[in-house]
């Protein structure tokens, strides 16, 4: 580019563009190679966190194993026996790391291979960048020049030997007769291996490169790499093999439990120190979401006696012959943790026991009247009220739903004095069991009287008073249903006075007064007046002729 016929000129430029392109790539190097140490840090950071849980997870298992546990005692062997393993590849890499560190600093003390001004140390508490992160020879020469490249293969092959005997460590916790005595927890270890042994990173196996050739780990990964690069892989690994011996160590821990309760069902629970109550009485209960395991080898006991177990479930079933307070103790067994006699767990409960009865209620009287809403309710101790069943024979009667335990009873039409109202319930096996029954009189609603508005006629009339009355009604008093009313539709008035001429009569249909004024007009104190053929319409619909009305005005 600088030579050939060019300008002086030319020659300078072309000069320069070379200068400031090598200084260009040697800014970005400079920027991987701290992006690497940045790695390298985070890397090293996260194994020690990796490491504190390990310690934290071989703690419990020394707990538990203390308390004459034996499977948690063999449990705490293998996580041992795994951190053997990986503590063995974990000082290969840490003398791999300590070899190149002095090969390229002075080649003879390892702290010479990191800068040790501010500008190295780019994560406070961690590792300097390296002197020379950006050698592409030291680590070539290391793994795959000398001996013929029998480091790069030792080390690829430690890797490889680490993951298949930290696995090793679960298959062989399977075959051990007190950590794995039972189907469960050997299945359990065995479905744990799979998945640890899926998702592990802690591989080093040969590949091909871009262009499709075979290439081996050591040439992919650390030959061609600067050496920064290298130092971040040498830190993966370390992560990966203390994350391998954490999930063997998680799997083991775990597997001390495989024999107790797992949770894997959900069901609403409502738990009362009562089954029944009385009226006025305050009724509570715990009401709370409960887990269970479906799959437990459990045994459920009540009295002493083992039921049936469907899906982690005891099914008790009794069916009392005599009503009162009936009691139960309840046991479950489950197994213990690493062996040992089973855990039992005891409490107990009771309940109460009815003869069928039922309680029928009218809502005013024990009497249904003819034409109107008669409301009754009805209730059975400790059945719900859409069990209930309800019916009324007789009397011509006809029966309507309301809210649950409330019922109308109508009498369109009055056939007999008597009717009776039956109930029965279905209970929670299925059988309707009749509860009872309660007899009911069937009577016509009492007959009202006449008034002149707020004239009455059991004593003498005033005459003024009946002029500015405008309509009669038919008076209702004391009746037990309140609000029940008979309209006026017609009757005959009568009256002989001093200036009548003779008796004056007038029919009007209606309630209206209106018509009979203009005789009452000619009325004096002394003349007689009378109401008759007086008529009525109550709440059946039905006209109903009332008694007669009348006397001598003042």
């Amino acid at each position: 580019m600088a030579g050939g016929k060019l300008s002086a000129r030319q020659k300078m430029i072309n000069m320069m563009y070379l200068v400031l392109t090598a200084l260009l790539a040697l800014n970005v190097s400079k920027e991987i190679i701290k992006a690497f140490n940045l790695i390298e840090n985070s890397l090293d950071n996260s194994t020690r966190n990796i490491v504190q849980k390990n310690d934290a997870v071989l703690a419990a298992l020394q707990k538990i194993a203390s308390q004459d546990n034996q499977a948690a005692k063999v449990a705490v062997e293998k996580v041992n026996e795994a951190h053997t393993i990986s503590e063995g590849l974990i000082k290969k890499i840490s003398a791999i790391k300590t070899d190149l560190l002095t090969l390229s600093g002075d080649g003879k003390d390892p702290k010479t291979g990191r800068k040790s001004d501010e500008e190295g140390l780019l994560v406070k508490g961690g590792v300097n960048e390296l002197a020379q992160g950006d050698n592409m020879e030291i680590h070539a020469n290391y793994f795959v020049v000398e001996d013929g490249g029998r480091r790069g293969t030792e080390l690829q092959k430690a890797i490889n030997d680490a993951r298949i005997a930290l696995l090793n460590v679960l298959e062989s916790a399977t075959k051990d007769t007190s950590l794995a005595k039972n189907p469960e927890t050997v299945k359990f270890l065995k479905e744990k291996k799979a998945a640890i042994e899926a998702k592990t990173s802690l591989y080093a196996e040969d590949g091909v490169n871009s262009s499709g050739s075979p290439q081996s780990w050591v040439s992919m990964y650390l030959e061609h790499s600067p050496l920064a690069g290298v130092f971040a892989m040498l830190s993966k690994i370390e992560n990966d093999c203390r994350a391998l011996e954490a999930e063997v160590a998680q799997a083991l821990a775990e597997s001390v439990n495989a024999t107790d309760y797992k949770f894997d069902s959900l069901i609403p629970v409502v738990s009362s120190p009562m089954s029944a109550v009385l009226t006025g009485q305050t009724y509570e209960a715990n009401i709370l979401l409960a887990a269970y395991n479906s799959k437990a080898q459990m045994r459920v006991l009540v009295n002493g006696n083992p039921i049936d177990v469907v899906a982690g479930v005891g099914k008790y079933k009794v069916t009392p012959q005599s009503p009162g307070g009936a009691k139960y103790k309840v046991g479950i067994e489950v197994p213990t943790p690493g062996g040992g006699a089973p855990k039992i767990y005891e409490t107990e409960a009771e309940y109460s026991v009815f003869a069928p009865q039922a309680a029928i209620s009218a809502d005013e009287l024990n009497v249904f009247y003819v034409g109107l809403d008669n409301p009754i309710s009805v209730s059975v101790g400790g059945v719900d009220p859409k069990n209930v069943m309800v019916r009324v024979v007789g009397g011509g009667t006809k029966l309507v739903n309301g809210p649950p335990g409330k019922y109308k009873v109508l009498v369109p039409t009055r056939q007999g004095n008597e009717c009776t109202v039956e109930v029965a319930a279905k209970l929670p096996d299925g059988r309707v069991v009749s509860m009872g029954k309660k007899l009911f009189k069937v009577r016509n609603v009492p007959r009202p009287y006449f008034k002149a508005g707020s004239v009455g006629f059991s004593g003498p009339i005033s005459l003024s008073s009946m002029k500015v009355q405008s309509t009669a009604v038919a008076q209702l008093d004391n009746f037990i249903y309140d609000g029940v009313k008979y309209n006026i539709v017609g009757y005959r008035f009568t009256c002989v006075g001093r200036r009548t001429n003779g008796p004056k009569v007038v029919n009007v249909d209606g309630a209206s007064l209106e018509p009979i004024k203009p005789l009452l007009a000619r009325l004096g104190s002394g003349d007689v007046i009378q109401f008759d053929q007086i008529r009525a319409v109550g709440p059946d619909k039905q006209v109903k002729f009332l008694d007669n009305a009348g006397g001598t005005l003042q």
